[in-house]
């Protein structure tokens, strides 16, 4: 089966602040991996990523986006089966010191 990329995207967010992200998944799928990547290419290690799905936390309480990954080799993979209809949600919360802007993007099958 061919893979398919879905983004979404938080839009700037201040130091201090966060977007709030959520997906219904279109059909039953499988999330094989997913991304975090920032536009300006600013570092991911001081923002933090809270991710569940169906309402099961998969952070408890939070990981540091660059632990999800920007590479398609070493990011997550949770090779996830999901009902159609599932709500996926992501918070990304910027403790650094600069405006950020990320992509969450989800490859699925």
């Amino acid at each position: 089966m061919a893979s398919i990329f879905k983004s979404l995207n938080t839009g700037d967010i201040a130091t201090g602040n966060y977007s709030e992200q959520p997906w219904v998944a279109p059909r039953d799928l499988t999330i094989k991996k997913m991304l975090i990547v920032e536009r300006n290419g600013y570092s991911l290690d001081n923002v933090q990523v809270f991710i569940s799905i169906d309402d099961v936390p998969y952070t408890k309480d939070f990981v540091p986006a660059s632990v999800i990954g920007s590479d398609t080799e070493y990011c997550w993979k949770p090779n996830l089966p999901i009902k159609q209809g599932t709500r996926i949600y992501v918070k990304v919360q910027n403790s650094s010191g600069n405006t950020i802007n990320c992509d969450i993007v989800f490859e699925y099958e």
